[in-house]
């Protein structure tokens, strides 16, 4: 009788926890809208394989990363990527602000429309178009050819998954 009770038991427990850990890969816990909105909040594509090289965090200087090797946009850049200042592997980063208003120069900071906690960053450079972003996710060089920060990765994304990216933040107010 006792044997008939623990491996239901066992069997239940045992879905619990893959479901649990099932949850913390890329792509299980939540349904994204579109490839861009997921490539943002997971770092991983519907379409390609994303991986990513250099930076200070995430496969870089620092190694294996966050989330058994995953790294995505939302974890530096916030939930509504205006960035800001954050603790990560020992590190204080200021991430910027990467929604394409404020990328492209539509959208100009200033302090009073600057929410609490967000960090938009001043252009020193040209405004970003499709290209340049491409190149900056890619290279990490700025439209006007300077360096990103050294904690930013540097991402390998087609062609496709860069403007499914643009696309979704062109929709992040």
């Amino acid at each position: 009788m006792r044997k008939t009770v623990i491996l239901p038991m066992v069997l239940v427990g045992l879905a619990l926890v893959v479901s649990g850990c099932t949850s913390a890969l890329p792509g299980f816990s939540r349904r994204y809208a579109s490839n861009g909105e997921r490539i943002y909040y997971s770092g991983a594509s519907a379409n390609d394989q994303i991986s990513y090289s250099g930076g200070t965090v995430g496969g870089g200087m620092m190694g294996g990363g966050m989330m058994g090797g995953r790294l995505a946009c939302a974890d530096c850049h916030g939930q509504n990527a205006q960035g800001g200042v954050h603790f990560m592997h020992m590190t204080t980063m200021d991430a910027p602000d990467i929604r394409w208003s404020s990328l492209t120069g539509a959208h100009e900071e200033t302090p009073s429309d600057t929410a609490p906690g967000d960090h938009g960053h001043a252009m020193d450079h040209d405004p970003y178009t499709p290209e340049t972003f491409a190149l900056a996710v890619r290279t990490g060089v700025d439209p006007g050819g300077q360096p990103l920060d050294r904690a930013m990765p540097r991402w390998q994304m087609s062609d496709r998954d860069i403007s499914d990216l643009i696309d979704f933040l062109q929709t992040v107010p």
